[in-house]
């Protein structure tokens, strides 16, 4: 039924905007399925687990000036998230640090994420390779687990294995990266 202007009574209607949320169906290939020997670029299965197809957010990062401050060299893969993905969290629970924080340097840890449970996701920055540093996660009770990869590869673990100690896995389905600059 189409209504007339003058059928409304003087009602002054004006077109809404609202925001929706569209579902599309993405294949995810075997995220965690790795060859002997393989060598695996982490970052392109996260930004295949996530469906990311967006430009890279912050490739702006000047990481000397970064690793100026921090007295030391960071990890490439972890510079590549920052720039790809930018300021955000992976599933809106792990929040990407766009630099990392020093607050546990005196036990050796870097900070580069943590979660709303206040669990911190850390190098154990041993060695003058930070591409072999291993991920370490600090619980909120101050307990540490030593994890031998490196920071993309474990953000693709906790997203998608079930049988990780930090899993996300039972909890969605697909996965996803909330940009904070877009959100807001």
């Amino acid at each position: 039924m189409h209504l007339h202007p003058s059928a409304v009574n003087g009602l002054h209607l004006h077109p809404v905007v609202r925001p929706v949320l569209v579902v599309a169906r993405r294949e995810v290939l075997e995220p965690l399925a790795v060859a002997p020997g393989e060598d695996v670029d982490w970052m392109e299965r996260l930004r295949g687990i996530t469906g990311w197809t967006q430009p890279a957010q912050r490739p702006d990062m000047v990481w000397a000036e970064v690793e100026s401050r921090l007295g030391t060299a960071l990890p490439s893969d972890y510079k590549r998230m920052v720039e790809t993905f930018g300021e955000g969290a992976f599933d809106g629970f792990l929040d990407l640090n766009q630099e990392p924080w020093t607050h546990l340097r005196e036990d050796g840890l870097l900070i580069w994420a943590g979660t709303e449970h206040e669990d911190l996701y850390c190098w154990r920055a041993d060695g003058d390779d930070p591409d072999r540093w291993p991920v370490v996660v600090r619980s909120f009770d101050g307990e540490d687990l030593l994890f031998d990869c490196q920071a993309a590869e474990f953000v693709c673990r906790i997203l998608v294995d079930p049988r990780h100690p930090y899993t996300m896995a039972g909890y969605f389905d697909t996965h996803w990266f909330m940009n904070y600059r877009e959100s807001g």
